[in-house]
């Protein structure tokens, strides 16, 4: 009696299997077509993103009345920074175009001083989006001489390796902060992106320094051991952890431990008090075992540091979401932090913007072998070899790197005869 059912199935999977290639096959075609078209963007284009580009940085747009209201303005903000951040996001070719010269226009255009990254990352069911909102409320709720007067928060929420969707449900859990006047906070999935961020976290991080946000929290998918990307994105990088998560042993292990600046053990409340006190003490130990780099924290070269809060390990502290409990002891370590490293951060950011220039070039070497009709043949041809094992990977892939080359050297020698 489940033979129909399961034949149903079959029939079913291999026709979205064979929808899909069709799909694929036009879309590429249509990319490379689009490509070749897109070398300059249209007015109506250009219109947009001047509008885009005035909104985010708060400037009064030319048609606006003498009755320009600052609430007016606000709105204009978080509904440009929204367009912006999903602009840079998407794989459209024309808006890629058009996400590559609104950043320009910004950078050009904006004068962005005294912003922080805070970048959070745990394992999954650690408590990220409560911290996120826990410490955001008690910033948001202090004097504004005292800490930021905006904070904005990129939520990364995994995607499927099955459908590709996400649930981008961390918004959700953060139902106090997100109706804060002056928070910002925007899910975005991770694509299929390994690290613990997105591909293009990055720049919605620049996009919110733009519109003045002056703290952006980054809270990343649950990671494991290696997935450290956050590093490259942030200021300064906070690991959670859970009661019981581990002993000195898995503290000392290379990895994730290895890059954090702070290790925060959550959910120090109720029955789990003791046994987080106990984690906190273990990684205590094993942290003193870590190195950090010269400057890190306001350390000079020779790692001495007339100021005690400079510590010379990564500090752990015993935090709970639900109670408020360590929230503000790891506020002011934050601002410590910011305060005495500003040397430091400055140099991290610049290492930094050229890790970034490296992954978006991979980036766009993957792109052409797909786009280009040439390549694209040449790739399936080696492909039926891989299937078939006539050729190693890493071999196929010095191949399509030498189709890749050949087809640029092509286009360009018949670009200069024309």
């Amino acid at each position: 009696m489940m033979v129909q059912p399961v034949r149903q199935l079959v029939r079913y999977a291999a026709w979205q299997q064979s929808l899909k290639k069709s799909w694929r096959s036009q879309y590429l075609g249509l990319t490379a077509t689009s490509i070749k078209s897109i070398s300059t963007l249209s007015e109506d284009d250009e219109k947009n993103i001047d509008r885009l580009a005035h909104d985010i940085l708060g400037k009064q747009r030319s048609e606006d009345v003498d009755g320009y209201r600052t609430s007016s303005k606000t709105m204009r903000q978080r509904i440009a920074l929204s367009k912006s951040i999903t602009l840079v996001e998407s794989k459209s070719p024309k808006r890629r175009k058009m996400a590559d010269s609104l950043l320009d226009r910004l950078m050009r255009e904006s004068s962005k001083t005294n912003t922080f990254r805070l970048g959070i990352c745990g394992p999954p069911g650690v408590g990220k989006s409560s911290i996120v909102e826990a410490l955001g409320l008690y910033i948001l709720g202090l004097d504004k001489n005292e800490a930021p007067e905006k904070i904005a928060v990129l939520a990364i929420d995994p995607s499927s390796h099955v459908t590709g969707g996400s649930i981008l449900g961390d918004k959700t859990r953060m139902s106090q902060l997100s109706y804060h006047p002056n928070a910002y906070v925007r899910p975005s999935p991770s694509s299929g992106v390994l690290g613990g961020i997105g591909a293009y976290t990055y720049d919605a991080a620049s996009l919110c320094e733009f519109a003045n946000y002056e703290l952006i929290i980054i809270e990343t998918v649950g990671v494991g051991q290696s997935e450290v990307e956050l590093a490259e994105c942030c200021d300064l990088f906070l690991l959670l952890l859970a009661p019981g998560g581990g002993d000195e042993l898995q503290g000392s292990k290379k990895g994730i431990v290895e890059v954090a600046d702070v290790l925060v053990v959550n959910k120090a409340d109720g029955e789990l008090q003791d046994v987080a006190r106990k984690t906190a003490n273990e990684y205590k130990k094993a942290v003193g075992l870590l190195r950090k780099p010269a400057g890190w924290w306001g350390r000079n070269k020779n790692d001495l540091c007339s100021d005690d809060k400079s510590p010379s390990t990564p500090p752990v502290l015993l935090v709970s979401a639900r109670t408020g409990r360590g929230i503000p002891e790891l506020w002011e370590l934050i601002k410590t932090y910011s305060q005495n490293g500003k040397t430091y951060i400055d140099e991290k950011r610049r290492k930094q913007r050229r890790y970034w220039l490296t992954k978006y070039l991979r980036e766009h070497v993957l792109e052409a072998a797909n786009n280009d009709e040439g390549t694209r043949k040449r790739k399936e041809e080696i492909e039926l070899d891989l299937d078939n094992g006539l050729v190693a990977p890493r071999l196929a892939a010095s191949q399509l790197w030498r189709s890749i080359i050949t087809a640029s050297s092509e286009n360009n020698a018949h670009t200069k005869t024309e």
